[in-house]
Order: C-alpha cells, then sequence, then structure tokens
C-alpha cells in the first residue's frame, strides 16, 4: 500500500493563515518532553505553531480551537508515542489531519512506524486497537486503522539517536515546506 499524497499537497492551501503548524501529539507521552521540544524549536524558527497547552486560552472551547487550527495549519507535527493510540483524541485528530491534505511530518517517538500498520498482533497499538473495538463502532475503529497505516507511510523522523540534530531536521523540513505552501499562496493571489 503506497501513499499518494503529494498529488494533494501541491493544490492544498489551508483555508486562513491561523497557524503555520499543528502539533498532534498524546500528552501523558510527550507533551512534557519532545513535544514541548519540537513546540519551541518551531517558535524559535519563527513559526506560529499550535500546541493545546500553550495555545488554547482560559475560556476558549477546545474542541473547536483544537479543529480551527488543524484546518489553519500548513503542516502537521505528528508525534506517535506508545500510548498514542489509546488516545480518542489523537486518532479524531489525525482523521481531521488527514481530511485536510496538508503535509503531515510524523515523529515516532518510542515506536516503529510499522506499529501503526498493527502486523503484530501484541503490539503497543494492536492492544490498543482491541480495547477500541468492545467501545466503538466497528466502522469508527477501522477508519482510526486505516488512518494509522496511511500515515505509517509517510517518511518521517524516529526520535533517537542525537536529539539535537534531529529538532534541527525536523525545524528545518517543517519550515521549507510552510514557506513553500506560503509562496505558492501569494503566487495564487496575483
Amino acid at each position: 500500500m503506497g501513499n499518494n499524497r503529494s498529488s494533494t499537497h501541491s493544490s492544498w492551501f489551508p483555508i486562513s493563515t491561523g497557524h503555520d503548524a499543528f502539533i498532534n501529539h498524546r500528552g501523558a507521552d510527550v507533551k512534557e518532553s519532545v513535544g514541548s521540544l519540537i513546540f519551541h524549536n518551531l517558535q524559535n524558527k519563527g513559526l506560529n505553531v499550535f500546541f493545546d497547552k500553550n495555545s488554547i486560552q482560559v475560556g476558549d472551547n477546545i474542541p473547536q480551537s483544537i479543529e480551527k487550527a488543524i484546518h489553519s495549519a500548513y503542516v502537521h507535527v505528528v508525534i506517535f508515542s506508545p500510548n498514542y493510540a489509546e488516545s480518542v483524541w489523537c486518532m479524531k485528530e489525525l482523521q481531521l489531519i488527514l481530511k485536510t491534505g496538508a503535509p503531515i511530518i510524523p515523529v515516532f517517538c518510542g515506536i516503529r512506524p510499522s506499529e501503526l500498520r498493527m502486523e503484530d498482533e501484541d503490539g503497543v497499538y494492536a492492544r490498543a486497537f482491541q480495547k477500541h473495538a468492545g467501545k466503538f463502532e466497528t466502522n469508527l475503529v477501522e477508519e482510526w486503522k486505516k488512518a494509522l497505516s496511511e500515515v505509517s507511510y509517510i517518511k518521517g523522523y524516529i526520535f533517537e539517536g542525537d536529539q539535537g540534530e534531529l529538532l534541527e531536521q525536523i525545524a528545518t523540513t517543517v519550515k521549507q515546506i510552510i514557506d513553500r505552501a506560503k509562496c505558492r499562496a501569494k503566487q495564487g493571489t496575483k
């Protein structure tokens, strides 16, 4: 199963310019570590980044704020961690992200891309989906599995080794995607 998202990306533009990037993550796993590091590194590049901890204000409607940010972002950084698939919020956000057609940068933190395809029935994502199967409609669970599988084929970053270098690579890639998208949007308005 290949991924043919590049044709979608060539004509995609966000509905507004609210955020340059959106970070999707499982808070309990990475909010205070990898997620925060990526957020601050992107901010240091001058980007307007939606990271729920720093972007949602008191009085904001959380689901509406997240949905608006997903639709407005030029690029989505999705951090896959061991407990990501257990989170209904993460799965719903991933579905919305895929529907936008915007570029996705997967970051694998303590997990391999193949884990998202649930080829190993004893893997952590497969076990999470065994729990989902008893709580949610079969169609919804299958949509979530399909979303994870689709993203597993997108080239991303495995968070290991020299983490400082990796953070710089992620930020550089995100900035390049945003710069290209803004340039195309600007050319489209002339």
